[in-house]
């Protein structure tokens, strides 16, 4: 299960380093040590997220190693007052928590824009218009959106990419992505509701 993540070769000569060290490691750019914190609480974070629920199957690996990248990105901070395994845990979890809640976000999304749409039958062809009709006011209703916006809609609601991920794509401040996101949920709703018979 966790063999299939990050592909590192672990290094003989780390398996005697004491944690911090390969903290401060990481914290140079030494992808060794990053691999060597891995091969020690990969397993560890995969069991605790597998088992507190709350994140789909397909995302507990994203998040196992989005752990330890955000790890690797906080390196320099750690402060040595819990022990290097209790450190990378918080950081598993507090990624679950922001996984989580952007998730919620973007099922309410979809669920808002679902309601839109009716349940069609193949038999009726005044359903068939219908749903026709509804798609191509919400393709409408994204197309009208501002290019900043539409753009963290997609990324977001579309592609599902979270929302570390747009920032770094964007090169933008995640809040800044989740303010863009609210806003194009906002007006897309307008938009739709504008155009409701």
């Amino acid at each position: 299960m966790i063999g299939r993540l990050l592909p590192f070769r672990r290094a003989r000569d780390r398996a005697n380093v004491p944690d911090q060290d390969l903290v401060v490691g990481s914290a140079r750019g030494d992808a060794s040590a990053v691999e060597e914190l891995f091969a020690r609480h990969g397993d560890r974070v995969y069991r605790l997220l597998v088992r507190l629920r709350g994140v789909d199957a397909k995302d507990i690996e994203d998040l196992v190693q989005a752990t330890f990248l955000e790890m690797q990105r906080s390196a320099r901070r750690f402060e040595n007052r819990a022990s290097v395994g209790a450190w990378i845990v918080g950081i598993a979890l507090n990624l679950r928590r922001h996984h989580i809640r952007s998730e919620a976000r973007r099922r309410s999304f979809l669920a808002g824009v679902a309601a839109l749409v009716c349940e069609v039958d193949p038999r009726d062809p005044h359903q068939q218009l219908a749903e026709r009709q509804h798609v191509e006011r919400l393709e409408a209703g994204i197309g009208a959106l501002p290019e900043h916006l539409r753009v963290v809609l997609i990324l977001a609601d579309v592609e599902g990419l979270k929302g570390k991920e747009i920032a770094r794509a964007l090169r933008v401040p995640e809040g800044t992505v989740w303010r863009r996101l609210h806003d194009a949920r906002l007006r897309l709703r307008a938009l739709l509701a504008e155009d409701e018979p």
